[in-house]
């Protein structure tokens, strides 16, 4: 045993040893092939399918059983991804201008007036929007993921 069952409440917090190792390695491979869209061009920045492909991961996470903490660590490193992806390569590649892909997304059009600046607000906002997303993100399509599992157990059973 891991010391991490020791302290579980629900098999759910922390999920099964397994199925919590594998969602994280399976998000950062989603994005490293976001990270080599992006440098070689393609539109891959915060959009609807991100965030519904982030709720997949979700409910996915509830069917398997990952465990609650494993989910929004892993959603976490989305949004960490969206903030901070695109300014670290406008100021690794200097292709960084005052409005182009290479800033984070952000609310309003405030812009920083430096590659530097950008990239620290990228992780500032990756801090500040970022966990909540996943937070926010993880809860629901956690327990979506949960009920659905259920419902087919269910199913199964009766038939």
């Amino acid at each position: 045993m891991t010391p991490f069952e020791d302290l579980r409440a629900s098999p759910h917090v922390f999920g099964e040893p397994r199925r919590r190792s594998l969602l994280p390695l399976a998000v950062v491979g989603l994005l490293v092939l976001a990270s080599v869209g992006f440098v070689i061009g393609l539109d891959v920045g915060l959009s609807l399918g991100w965030i519904l492909l982030t709720l997949g991961i979700a409910i996915v996470a509830g069917l398997i059983g990952a465990g609650l903490v494993p989910t929004i660590g892993s959603l976490w490193l989305v949004g960490l991804w969206w903030f901070v992806f695109p300014p670290l390569v406008g100021y690794v590649t200097d292709s960084w201008a005052g409005t182009t892909r290479y800033n984070h997304p952000r609310m309003l059009g405030y812009g920083y007036r430096s590659a530097r600046a950008e990239l620290f607000g990228g992780i500032e906002y990756g801090v500040q929007f970022g966990l909540p997303f996943a937070i926010v993100l993880g809860l629901i399509g956690y327990t979506i993921g949960i009920a659905i599992g259920r419902i087919s157990t269910r199913a199964n059973a009766s038939r």
